[in-house]
């Protein structure tokens, strides 16, 4: 072990409060204003968008800038969705009320007389049908997880709140630049949690970092843990995986440090840095 390199990493904390807060605060403000001429619609990362079962890639959840009312925009529907929580309803926005611009929606008012729907809320999770379609809308850390190996690609199509946080996470170039640098084999084994709020925010940056350096000979490794991981067999066996994420790092492979996975990390930081003692 390189002295100084191992930082102390922190227990999981599936925790939905964050979510839950959301939609319980609107619930209690809901009798608001009267509606704005435009609603601008911001997209959330909280909630996930389940369309009978599955959780289409491009479905989208959305806070209004008006109280107690939310977007869903789901391609294969018609007309997208506003929820209104004042009104217990869920009404039918004809597309062509929506403008899409830099990443938020906006919502002209609606004509009197469209489609709505009424919902159900069942702790955090919002149900309702909607053009023959059932729907739920639930926070991401309550999907079903992602367990054992899984490819980059594949974890960063199935998770949109992972794509958010690689867009929106800027690496260090000189960090970069070290990392595809250097010469040996390099092996990151990776064990995460799609249910861990922790992850959550860590893992996009550790992908952005990959997906940002170039360098063949760093390999990466990714596996998803259930929540019961500490009493099952599995990959992590053997391999002191108390607490995620956990990143092993191997050079040559022989393993030389964990990453430190706390809030303030900066994974690429922290690789060259090890790289350059391995000089």
């Amino acid at each position: 072990m390189i002295g100084g390199l191992m930082t102390q990493q922190r227990t999981a904390r599936p925790s939905l409060i964050p979510p839950m807060a959301i939609l319980a605060g609107a619930l209690l403000a809901a009798a608001a204003p009267a509606r704005a001429t435009v609603i601008t619609c911001r997209p959330t990362w909280d909630f996930s968008v389940e369309v009978e079962g599955s959780y289409p890639r491009d479905a989208q959840f959305y806070r209004a800038d008006e109280r107690g009312k939310f977007l869903i925009d789901i391609p294969a529907c018609k007309d997208g969705l506003l929820m209104d929580l004042g009104s217990r309803k869920i009404f039918a926005v004809p597309r062509v009320l929506m403008t899409s611009a830099d990443g938020t929606v906006q919502v002209r008012d609606l004509p009197s007389g469209g489609a709505a729907y009424a919902f159900s809320v069942e702790g955090p999770v919002i149900q309702f049908s909607a053009e023959n379609k059932k729907v739920r809308i639930l926070p991401v850390l309550m999907r079903p997880p992602v367990t054992g190996p899984v490819e980059i690609d594949a974890l960063v199509a199935d998770r949109p709140e992972y794509r958010a946080g690689m867009k929106n996470y800027s690496t260090h170039p000189e960090s970069i630049a070290a990392m595809n640098k250097f010469s040996k084999t390099v092996e990151l084994e990776c064990f995460f949690a799609t249910w861990c709020g922790h992850c959550k925010e860590y893992m996009p940056k550790l992908l952005r970092v990959l997906q940002d350096a170039k360098n063949p000979k760093i390999k990466t490794n990714l596996i998803g843990v259930p929540k019961n991981f500490g009493k099952e067999p599995g990959p992590w066996d053997g391999k002191n995986v108390a607490m995620i994420p956990t990143i092993i790092v191997r050079v040559d492979g022989k393993e030389i440090t964990r990453l430190g996975t706390h809030p303030e990390a900066t994974p690429e930081v922290e690789l060259a840095g090890i790289f350059d003692a391995l000089k």
